[in-house]
């Protein structure tokens, strides 16, 4: 359960995510998405309620408006966001961090954060949050300032995935060929559809029916 100051976001809401599960998350804006997300990550606390994942369980969250540290290069700035645990295991991290970084479509890894639009920003964060070797991938509006080539390749990347995914996104499309199954926030309430975008779009159609 969480609120904003004196508006419910969600009461009650439970829900599991296992190995292998896809599940996209939509809502109308303002309802709490992100929120949850935070919360499900461990950024923010619930007003009621507890989050509880299996001992180990590492989580990759790459937020709308990702915080780099100021000063730093593209390539020094992914892999500062990695936890040192995983860096460790890594010795090739730096090479294929600027592999990934050119995947994504930021050639030049050395160019300074500050200097990088909002899209190859969060490029940057991208990368991180794949090569930090997650269980759970969180993601709120990856695809935003992806181009097409790029939305394909983090499609392609995300259906090969072995761990769960737990996204928010905008990009119908991109929802029907990603997620496995749709949660959808309404009236402060959870309700989940089996399949992707287009197949909770139907049965939707048969509940107001």
């Amino acid at each position: 359960t969480k609120s904003c100051g004196a508006r419910l976001l969600f009461a009650d809401v439970t829900f599991g995510i296992e190995e292998g599960d896809k599940i996209g998350i939509v809502a109308r804006n303002g309802t709490g998405k992100s929120t949850l997300l935070r919360i499900i990550a461990g950024l923010e606390e619930a007003d009621s309620g507890s989050v509880v994942g299996s001992r180990g369980l590492r989580i990759g969250f790459l937020q709308q408006i990702p915080p780099l540290p100021d000063g730093a290069t593209a390539i020094e700035a992914c892999l500062s966001l990695i936890d040192a645990e995983v860096a460790a295991e890594e010795p090739t991290l730096p090479d294929d961090a600027r592999r990934t970084l050119t995947q994504l479509g930021l050639a030049d890894a050395d160019a300074r954060v500050d200097t990088l639009s909002g899209g190859q920003r969060k490029r940057v964060a991208l990368a991180a949050v794949i090569l930090s070797r997650p269980d759970l991938l969180i993601l709120d509006e990856p695809t935003n300032h992806l181009d097409i080539i790029m939305t394909q390749w983090l499609e392609k990347y995300l259906q090969e995935f072995k761990g769960g995914l737990l996204v928010v996104s905008h990009d119908r499309a991109f929802l029907d060929n990603v997620a496995v199954r749709i949660l959808e926030m309404e009236g402060g309430k959870l309700q989940s559809f089996k399949g992707n975008y287009s197949r909770y779009l139907e049965q939707k159609a048969i509940q107001t029916a």
